[in-house]
């Protein structure tokens, strides 16, 4: 899956965690790599969990599940 913001395309992960932010824009999972979430305001347009305010979401079986807090909410 290519970066959100400027289309650059994941290489191979090296071990450990990945410097690629996840993240739900509308009703989609996205992919933000580290150039793009240098920039100032990369977050403006990522979804936000409703309970905490985390853009640190994914979507999981037709639901979006919040990394940081654990609440969800459907697609």
């Amino acid at each position: 899956m290519p970066c959100y913001r400027c289309g650059r395309v994941q290489t191979d992960p090296v071990k450990g965690a990945s410097p690629w932010a996840v993240a739900v824009v509308g009703d989609e999972q996205v992919l933000v790599c580290p150039d793009c979430q240098r920039v100032d305001g990369w977050d403006t347009e990522l979804r936000r969990c409703a309970s905490c305010g985390s853009t640190r979401l994914r979507i999981q079986l037709g639901l979006v599940i919040c990394r940081a807090c654990g609440a969800d909410a459907e697609v």
